[in-house]
Order: C-alpha cells, then sequence, then structure tokens
C-alpha cells in the first residue's frame, strides 16, 4: 500500500521552449504484507516527507515527466540514510 499526497506548483518557466518545470511537495506513507523474499523482519508502516521538480519535455511525442525529488524518511531502520535523492520518469506530472 503506497499512499502519496502531493501539492504541485507549477511555473511559466518554459527554457528554450523545450522543458516545462514544476515542482511539488510531498509525503509518503507505505506498507507492504506477506512473506518477504529475502526473509527479512517487516518494518511496518514507513514514512518520507519531500521537495521535488518535475520537468516536463514538450518536445517529445512521450508526453514523459522527469521526477527529481530530495526525501527524507521519518522513521524505518536505522541503516536509512536521512536523506534520498530520487530521478524517475513517469507520464503524468
Amino acid at each position: 500500500m503506497l499512499l502519496t499526497v502531493e501539492q504541485r506548483f507549477f511555473s511559466d518557466w518554459y527554457p528554450f521552449r523545450l522543458f516545462r518545470i514544476g515542482a511539488a511537495a510531498f509525503v509518503d506513507i507505505g506498507r507492504t504484507w506477506g512473506e518477504a523474499p529475502l526473509n527479512t523482519p517487516s518494518l511496518g508502516v514507513l514514512k518520507d516527507v519531500g521537495v521535488g521538480l518535475r520537468i516536463g519535455n514538450s518536445r517529445s511525442g512521450l508526453g514523459n515527466i522527469i521526477h527529481v525529488d530530495v526525501a527524507f524518511p521519518l522513521d524505518g531502520d536505522p541503516s536509512i540514510k536521512s536523506v534520498q535523492f530520487l530521478v524517475e520518469t513517469k507520464q503524468r506530472f
């Protein structure tokens, strides 16, 4: 289960007429159930907060959006880094 609450901010910035730039602030809350494939214990409900850029390629027929996020885990195993950098593509803002 994953719940994401996100506030999006749109800008009029359109560098070189190639990319639409936006931003987002978010909170993620998630949990898994069932048997872990690596026989590791369940960590229960995990939460993080973060901010990120949303970069839309206006010259592509695919309509992909690049998400560049910085997330801060609020709980979990102590071995988890306190700041996480995430870069991914999605077909939504």
